[in-house]
């Protein structure tokens, strides 16, 4: 009896020892995720994608979707890869040198910023147009006797110099039938802009949606005009995703994959429009009225996730300006910038799926 207990035990012993032994094999690196093994110990090669921030971590537009729907997951993790996104309060500077150290890997801004970074030697490829639209305003304040952008002659004008806003202000100038030397154009951060309106040190200042609401309210100043109102292909301007030459050269999958994973957040956007404005209030911190102000009703033209002709011409039209205007001097040669080698894949293998 006593034999036939212990042969009952070891055969116990080793039958729960199977089922543990398979207990592990299905919770360890590998599982089975449809028939494909996909690591899921949580040892990913890390990429890192750099957006602008103004302290929400909040990269907006598909790749925040495709990051906080787990889309950017679905598809890098089968391939042994994580995103991390990390926004820059430090905006496209603070970018530009995190690509040339190796930092970043990839970064999601505006194309102006990518024109100016790939004019300036910082080696890397363009890979989609992600977005398209207009945030920026112009705020008068309210003893400036400006009711009309022709009134805007003569009159103290803040703008940040070397950016898009700088782009804006002589584009409403134009539209006034006047040009940069009709105006007193100030040289500042929008802050600074936005103090001048309120102590009347500026007539009027360039900012981003919502930032002049509160001196709105105060009656301090009004907006008189919007870029999202005006002509798209005036005043839109391309936000784009660029890879450091180097990295995209040698992850062929994982710029696919990123593709993939905007392409699949795209289409949610445009299936729940307003699911995305409510999340996207949420997580940077802004109003819901004002991310509905700036939304682009055309979702296909708002979140082109492409490399068409009116995206790349848009690009040129900033190369032009920024040339004009001196702040790069050596042409971008858009033939080698950019790749749409990626974008075709993912569109093919994103549409097949």
């Amino acid at each position: 009896m006593r034999a036939k207990r212990w042969t009952v035990s070891i055969l116990s012993i080793i039958l729960i020892l199977s089922f543990v032994l398979a207990g592990c094999a299905k919770s360890g690196d590998e599982s089975t995720n449809g028939g494909k093994a996909t690591k899921k110990s949580g040892k990913y090669t890390v990429i890192n994608i750099g957006f602008p921030s103004s302290g929400a971590d909040w990269a907006d537009g598909p790749l925040a979707v495709a990051k906080v729907s787990g889309y950017l997951d679905e598809y890098l993790h089968p391939l042994g890869y994580e995103a991390k996104l990390t926004g820059f309060t430090g905006a496209a500077p603070a970018i530009h040198e995190a690509l040339t150290s190796g930092d970043l890997d990839y970064a999601y801004y505006a194309g102006f910023a990518g024109v100016l970074a790939k004019s300036k030697g910082i080696d890397t490829k363009l890979l989609a147009v992600t977005s398209f639209g207009s945030v920026w305003q112009l705020a008068v304040s309210k003893d400036s006797k400006i009711n009309s952008l022709k009134d805007l002659k003569g009159k103290k004008i803040a703008y940040q110099r070397g950016a898009t806003p700088q782009m804006y202000v002589l584009k409403v100038l134009q539209e006034a039938g006047l040009s940069e030397k009709d105006a007193q154009l100030v040289n500042s951060t929008i802050p600074e802009g936005l103090s001048g309106l309120s102590t009347g040190a500026v007539d009027a200042a360039v900012v981003s949606y919502g930032q002049a609401d509160e001196l709105v309210k105060q009656g301090k100043a009004k907006v008189i005009h919007k870029g999202i109102d005006a002509d798209k292909d005036k005043f839109y301007e391309p936000n784009v995703l660029i890879g450091r030459t180097d990295f995209v050269k040698k992850h062929a999958d994982v710029n696919v994959a990123i593709i993939k994973a905007m392409l699949k957040a795209k289409d949610q956007i445009k299936k729940d429009p307003e699911k995305y404005y409510e999340l996207s209030a949420k997580k940077s911190g802004r109003d819901l009225k004002q991310i509905k102000e700036v939304a682009v009703k055309d979702l296909n033209i708002g979140f082109p996730v492409n490399l068409d002709k009116r995206y790349l011409s848009s690009l040129k039209t900033i190369e032009t300006f920024e040339k004009d205007n001196k702040i790069i001097q050596n042409d971008v040669d858009f033939k080698s910038w950019v790749d749409s080698s990626y974008l075709k894949k993912a569109q093919k293998e994103y549409e097949q799926k």
